[in-house]
């Protein structure tokens, strides 16, 4: 019921900021205190919470170079090592990641409020502070990232998204999207960003190709469990390209994004279908998706219409129906599932 009374909160908090033509940031800021509370008060709850403060207690041993993100590595290490326990330190990294939303909250703009409250926090803010911690902190990362970009800061954003890399590699299918989604592509000097790409990629692949190993035999080994698996995910991205359909940008623009987004769907369906990588990486352009466009209507000079407002809270519904449809179907399996939620033992839960 915690989750559900959360998404509540955010449709509760949508609409009186839209009453207050999204200027205030009061009823914003209580509803990320809510999630903020959820994430430190909880107990043995989100999916990869045992796994991390098993990863975290480890490290407090010995702090050695697992192949893990080295962002994530170094600064979970550090709050274990003045706490004294990997359980707080899990919960302090989360700590982190709203911070980041916080300083991305006060320095929005309408459509980036828009965008936080109606799709960002009820399609991801229980499954990047509870679960996908590394995940969480590298996608904040890259939402400020495009946020400096959007103000022509683009040396910082670079900075951003680069440091989004050290807390989780993934986050290079991401970056390469929103860059697509915003560059020339007859340009010349453009192309030569994919073998760039690339090659950071084989770099990062080389220096830890034993974890890579080990995560792709991992995903092997956690096949997809059904054919129609991702199809949440397909249908919030299928949304948001008819979003942009309907949308007031210009046709061109359209064209691009509604081929980027079907091209990298299609891909990663399929992928979905045969290795549990799948389902991760249309997790990471569910994400980028909206970024993208609002960065194109930034760079086209326009607010968001009512149309893609609409798609947008739409968007959001799904994915939390989605999220939540997971939670049950999984509810009391393994060591920290999301269901059913309970508070740490040293308040009583």
């Amino acid at each position: 019921m915690i989750y559900l009374f959360g998404w509540v909160i955010l449709l509760m908090t949508l609409f009186l900021t839209a009453l207050s033509g999204y200027r205030a940031r009061l009823f914003a800021v209580v509803a990320l205190l809510f999630f903020l509370v959820i994430s430190v008060s909880r107990g043995a709850v989100g999916t990869d919470t045992h796994t991390y403060e098993y990863v975290v207690g480890k490290l407090m041993g010995r702090l050695s170079w697992t192949g893990m993100e080295p962002g994530f590595v170094l600064l979970s290490w550090a709050f274990a090592i003045v706490t004294g326990s990997a359980s707080v330190a899990i919960r302090l990294v989360s700590v982190v990641t709203f911070l980041i939303m916080f300083v991305y909250l006060f320095r929005s703009d309408k459509n980036e409020k828009f965008l936080l409250l109606s799709y960002m926090l009820p399609a991801f803010v229980y499954q990047y502070t509870l679960n996908g911690l590394r995940i969480g902190v590298a996608a904040m990362l890259l939402m400020l990232a495009v946020q400096q970009v959007r103000r022509s800061h683009k040396a910082s954003g670079l900075l951003l998204a680069t440091t989004a890399l050290f807390f989780h590699y993934s986050s290079l299918v991401s970056l390469v999207f929103i860059w697509a989604s915003q560059t020339r592509w007859v340009k010349a000097s453009n192309i030569l960003i994919v073998p760039l790409a690339s090659a950071i990629m084989l770099a990062i692949f080389g220096i830890n190709s034993d974890y890579f190993l080990s995560k792709f035999l991992s995903y092997q080994s956690s096949e997809s469990p059904s054919p129609f698996s991702g199809l949440g995910k397909v249908a919030v991205i299928l949304l948001l390209i008819f979003g942009v359909v309907v949308s007031r940008l210009p046709n061109i623009e359209k064209l691009k994004l509604m081929f980027l987004g079907g091209a990298f769907v299609l891909v990663f369906w399929a992928l979905a279908n045969i290795s549990y990588a799948g389902l991760r990486f249309l997790d990471l352009i569910s994400f980028s998706f909206p970024l993208a466009i609002v960065l194109t209507f930034s760079r086209c000079e326009l607010n968001f219409d009512r149309s893609i407002k609409v798609i947008f809270i739409l968007a959001g519904l799904l994915a939390a129906f989605t999220s939540y449809r997971n939670f049950i179907s999984e509810a009391g399996a393994g060591p920290s599932p999301f269901m059913p939620y309970h508070f740490n033992a040293l308040l009583g839960g």
